[in-house]
């Protein structure tokens, strides 16, 4: 298959080594890009042409069409390349994923990635290959906190599968699928040995958190925690080990799956959880049939018991919200 060198928007079925040097554009450049800019290139074109054999009466109505295109294009929606045919096109599926805890996704005796999200990850290769007709490879792109939601709006990724979670102020950015396949809170986990009664009780004490966070400014006005910020979870977890705060506030399921870790027994979720919210997997927004079909997918995996099975395969603790989500999905 020959590749179509990416025009001035950058839309084009470049080669994916060329989206560092060819960056897919953000939304607010995306608005003036799409299908409509080739229609309109046409009709501009196909007026000059017919600027001699028809006069230029003619030539003036082909240019007022024109025109009108131009202006029409600002109200309408600004779909992007769709995503979901150029994975076909490609042959290919990109899953934006990140580093998690262990067992949500670790690395197995072969140094292969592995746990819940990532046998998430590939039942969604899986059932996309047979919604396109043909096999998908998978492709996996690391990701952190601070880059996982700029890849995604970059197109170097068609889906984003982490532990993210779906929040009214994300959805401004990017687009969920909906439901989300798990859930978590806030909590603190610290040292077994260190006195945590209640959220109060952290008043002006320090505690280690990833940037992005969006735990962050709550408990600060709340609760008056102080915070150390971390570009991903990987520091979060050092900068607890080695003592430079008194514990990590993040996500209960998370923190409590590590504790059963033999490295972190002495370490333990001091408290409940507060703010929950759903780990969704996002998409670029304008991307309606790759939404609909991963909306599909997640709402099988609740329907059918998948994400319960992983839980037990993995000896997590059986999650409420998921076991809500699977009576609910079965009764639809």
């Amino acid at each position: 298959m020959t590749n179509t060198p990416p025009s001035k928007c950058g839309r084009g079925l470049a080669p994916d080594s060329d989206l560092a040097a060819n960056p897919i554009p953000s939304s607010a450049t995306r608005s003036k890009c799409g299908s409509g800019g080739a229609t309109i290139r046409l009709a501009r074109e196909g007026a000059l042409q017919a600027a001699e054999p028809l006069g230029l009466a003619r030539v003036h109505l082909y240019s007022s069409l024109a025109l009108a295109a131009l202006l029409a294009v600002g109200s309408l929606p600004a779909f992007a390349e769709p995503l979901l045919e150029r994975a076909q096109s490609r042959g290919t599926l990109n899953v934006c994923t990140s580093d998690e805890f262990p067992p949500f996704k670790t690395l197995d005796a072969d140094g292969k990635p592995s746990g819940l999200i990532m046998d998430l990850i590939v039942d969604l290769q899986h059932q996309l290959s047979t919604r396109v007709g043909q096999p998908l490879k998978l492709s996996l792109v690391q990701v952190n906190p601070l880059n996982r939601l700029l890849f995604l709006d970059q197109g170097r990724c068609e889906v984003l599968v982490t532990s993210l979670l779906d929040t009214p102020a994300r959805r401004l950015e990017v687009d969920f699928a909906s439901p989300g396949f798990y859930s978590s809170a806030a909590t603190v986990f610290a040292p077994k040995s260190t006195a945590v009664s209640d959220w109060e009780s952290l008043r002006g004490k320090t505690l280690c958190a990833p940037a992005t966070s969006v735990w962050v400014r709550p408990f600060e006005s709340r609760y008056g925690v102080q915070f150390a910020s971390f570009n991903g979870t990987a520091e979060v977890r050092k900068a607890v080990a080695d003592s430079r705060c008194l514990g990590a506030m993040g996500d209960d399921a998370l923190y409590s799956a590590l504790a059963r870790q033999p490295e972190w027994a002495d370490y333990e979720v001091k408290l409940p959880g507060q703010d929950p919210a759903p780990w969704g997997i996002a998409l670029r927004k304008g991307q309606p049939e790759l939404l609909a079909a991963v909306s599909g997918i997640v709402e099988g995996w609740h329907a059918n018991g998948l994400i319960i099975q992983l839980e037990q395969r993995y000896g997590l603790a059986p999650n409420a919200w998921v076991a809500q989500q699977h009576v609910q999905a079965r009764h639809e």
